[in-house]
């Protein structure tokens, strides 16, 4: 992008710096276009981390193919490429090396559009110190980084061949679909209840207080749905604020987590909803919780290749007599679909 060179020489010092990370994994087909995304800012103070988690593929060579204009772009450039250890301890490491007021993520395979960080930051900074975090919406894009829109199967479409029905173009649309009664758009937007429901809040469009990050203790080492994990212990302190626009594109492909560790994720996020039950139970959440786990209980019950020993286990503890409401209601609601 041309002008690089009087952006780094004409920033704004008044403006709050952004620590963006980048954690790469096995995406050496899309990593330069995820880091060029955030050269292309029209926000100026950034600080770029990118930390290569042992990919076995040729990501450390393209990641180095930018390094000089990396290093020219940003107020402060660190690259790592060390053995993988996951996304969690890498997200851990990128925080105590951050330096910003803010922190922002980008997968590896995902896009920002050039104003995320500008209309992100413009939303928190406008906002008190009771607000942790901005996120707007996401759109879909296939491999080619072409925009596309699901079906109400999850099915890829183009999206210039979408039609009225259950179809789907952006994250929130996509994500919020099944939570009956919820208005992302409404005043329950990010808080802690309607994150028992789902996961609906992008990771790819958020931008959030560095110092409410530490305060909460970051990410648990091993958690392998460290985005949802990190929303709703930041709910319980803090509120989140809606920027009701696209800032990223959330990228569709063969290779996304929710389709080649599917039964993993959802055995993590079953397993994280557990420890959420004392204090829902404090909080007179017992009902929403219950509705919660027996949504998540049934992508675990059909999971392939979950063993039935686990399945048996999980069914014992969810207190069947007490949860078999909760599951029938969530089998009646998937079925007519």
């Amino acid at each position: 992008m041309s002008g690089d060179r009087a952006r780094k020489v004409f920033m704004d010092q008044n403006s709050p710096l952004v620590t963006a990370v980048i954690p790469v994994y096995n995406h050496e087909r899309y990593v330069a276009a995820s880091i060029s995304s955030l050269i292309d800012q029209t926000y100026t103070e950034i600080e770029l981390i990118v930390i290569n988690d042992g990919s076995r593929d040729d990501s450390h060579r393209r990641t180095l193919e930018l390094k000089e204009r990396c290093e020219e772009r940003f107020v402060r450039f660190i690259y790592i490429c060390r053995e993988n250890k996951g996304l969690a301890a890498t997200l851990n490491e990128a925080l105590e090396l951050a330096s910003g007021e803010f922190f922002s993520i980008l997968a590896s395979d995902d896009i920002a559009l050039p104003n995320r960080e500008e209309l992100l930051v413009g939303a928190l900074s406008s906002r008190d110190e009771s607000y942790a975090a901005a996120f707007g919406d996401a759109l879909l894009i296939d491999g080619s980084g072409e925009r596309i829109a699901l079906d109400g199967g999850r099915k890829a479409i183009p999206f210039s061949a979408r039609s009225s029905g259950q179809i789907f173009s952006t994250c929130f649309a996509l994500h919020t679909a099944g939570m009956q009664g919820f208005d992302y758009r409404g005043e329950q937007f990010g808080s802690y209840p309607s994150l028992l429901c789902n996961n609906y809040l992008p990771a790819m469009s958020t931008l959030v207080r560095t110092r409410c990050i530490r305060e909460v203790g970051g990410w648990t080492d091993g958690n392998t749905v460290e985005d949802w994990e990190l929303w709703r212990k930041l709910a319980k302190r803090y509120r989140f604020v809606l920027v009701d626009q696209p800032v990223a594109c959330y990228r569709w492909h063969e290779s996304n987590s929710v389709k080649t560790v599917s039964d993993r994720l959802n055995l993590s996020t079953y397993a994280l909803l557990g420890n959420e039950r004392e204090y829902c139970e404090q909080r007179g959440l017992t009902e929403k919780w219950r509705r919660a786990q027996a949504r998540l209980l049934l992508p675990v019950l059909w999971g392939r290749r979950i063993p039935l020993r686990t399945k048996l286990e999980l069914l014992y503890r969810s207190e069947l007599t007490q949860s078999l409401p909760y599951l029938t209601t969530e089998v009646m609601r998937r079925l007519s679909r």
